[in-house]
């Protein structure tokens, strides 16, 4: 198998697993929403560590696609992958191509989900501040002196 293959064969086999591994981070995503309502700190510590881990596999993916990009040759922006599945032989680069399609509708869904993670967690910290009078003058839960 020639050098060229190899690489197409890893971009395919990365596609697939960021596909499957964004469906797992969507569900991740929803079960930390979840947990945020239920403010269920053990489980949120554990929700996000698996986010992180994630991510990181995830990352590291992004980065081997973006060398092999360039070994091809092919100048990095918006059109690069589809530069590159068209080095894929007919089938198989139509394939592929549907599959980065959906693979991009998922990352902006988890994008989406972790707005909303963030707005629930901003709304928390808003409804906190406001118990604690963080800022105010009144003394709510601040040392009195007598």
């Amino acid at each position: 198998m020639s050098r060229r293959e190899q690489l197409l064969d890893v971009i395919e086999q990365d596609i697939q697993q960021d596909s499957e591994d964004y469906l797992v981070l969507r569900k991740l995503m929803q079960d930390l929403y979840a947990q945020l309502l239920l403010r269920d700190c053990q489980q949120i510590d554990q929700l996000n560590l698996q986010i992180n881990q994630l991510i990181e596999q995830l990352r590291t993916r992004a980065q081997r696609r973006n060398k092999i990009i360039t070994a091809f040759g092919i100048m990095a922006g918006n059109q690069a992958m589809q530069t590159l599945f068209s080095a894929f032989p007919a089938p198989r680069g139509d394939r592929l191509q549907k599959q980065w399609a959906q693979l991009t509708r998922l990352v902006v869904e988890c994008k989406e989900l972790n707005e909303r993670n963030g707005k629930l967690l901003s709304m928390h910290n808003d409804i906190l501040s406001k118990l604690l009078n963080v800022g105010a003058d009144s003394p709510l839960y601040t040392p009195q002196f007598y």
